[in-house]
């Protein structure tokens, strides 16, 4: 029964993946870095800018056209070190980019970034166990622009802003998933093939499968709307997002600490329950 309900599901999440890229290839596409240079001509004049992961695969090449595009500041954030390309093109351009090296988790290395009137994130959210953490944090450093570029799942009919959690899926739903990304397959551990459990190289995996909707919806209840969505090929799309409110009923770190103090420190020492820790 385990091996009949093994065979089920895969063929499940073959037809669905296949289901997904066919509906998928309705929809006209773009290419992608033409459409997101263009992106960088039009937002980056006269704003400061902040390019969020930009280092892996494209050595601060965002950072470096923002500035040229005539950003007044330009940042690079990102938790791995500078590679010899940046090193080497931020020399030859006598750039003024900034590179801080940090984690989007980390509140601390978020309130010390400050604000940006564009953040640019592509590739990140999904590599992240945390990706409404993500986005929260990457509100808190947006006045107006966020360019989020995301890998997607198709559609799940019927089931609205679904995920999935791709740590411990099994081997025969990996290998659907792999046939779906073809020659792409062996750079997503954790969807396509096992998690890799390297210590402290977890952010490397693929963690979370998000639905466009999914996104879409994690967007606005972050504080975004979307302006415009731009689809490269099936599996990932670019959304234009504004900052149109700042969510208030996630409460700050801290809150529920400070709260039961001030209550506490408000009582006469006779009427401190028993149960209150000892000061």
């Amino acid at each position: 029964m385990k091996a009949l309900t093994s065979r089920a599901g895969r063929l499940l999440a073959g037809a669905w993946l296949t289901g997904g890229r066919a509906l998928a290839r309705r929809t006209p596409s773009v290419d992608r870095w033409e459409n997101r240079y263009r992106l960088i001509e039009r937002l980056a004049p006269g704003s400061s800018f902040l390019d969020l992961g930009g280092m892996w695969g494209v050595d601060g090449e965002v950072a470096f056209r923002a500035e040229r595009a005539g950003a007044t500041k330009v940042v690079l954030f990102d938790g791995m070190d500078p590679t010899p390309e940046f090193e080497s093109k931020h020399r030859d351009a006598g750039s003024g980019v900034t590179y801080v090296q940090g984690d989007l988790h980390d509140p601390v290395d978020i309130e010390a970034l400050g604000t940006f009137t564009v953040v640019w994130c592509a590739g990140i959210v999904y590599h992240s166990p945390n990706p409404y953490l993500q986005l929260h944090h990457i509100r808190a450093l947006t006045e107006r622009w966020l360019l989020l570029g995301s890998e997607v799942i198709p559609e799940v009919p019927g089931v609205e802003n679904a995920c999935i959690f791709h740590p411990g899926r099994s081997q025969p739903s990996q290998r659907a998933f792999a046939r779906a990304y073809g020659d792409r397959a062996p750079t997503y551990p954790g969807m396509t093939h096992p998690f890799d459990e390297t210590p402290l190289q977890g952010y490397a995996n693929m963690w979370w499968g998000l639905s466009p909707s999914a996104l879409g919806s994690m967007l606005r209840y972050s504080g975004f709307a979307v302006r415009e969505q731009f689809r490269y090929q099936w599996s990932f799309r670019d959304y234009l997002a504004e900052a149109v409110s700042t969510p208030d009923f996630v409460p700050p770190l801290g809150f529920s600490r400070e709260r039961g103090r001030a209550r506490l420190a408000a009582l006469d020492p006779s009427d401190r329950p028993g149960w209150a820790p000892q000061v």
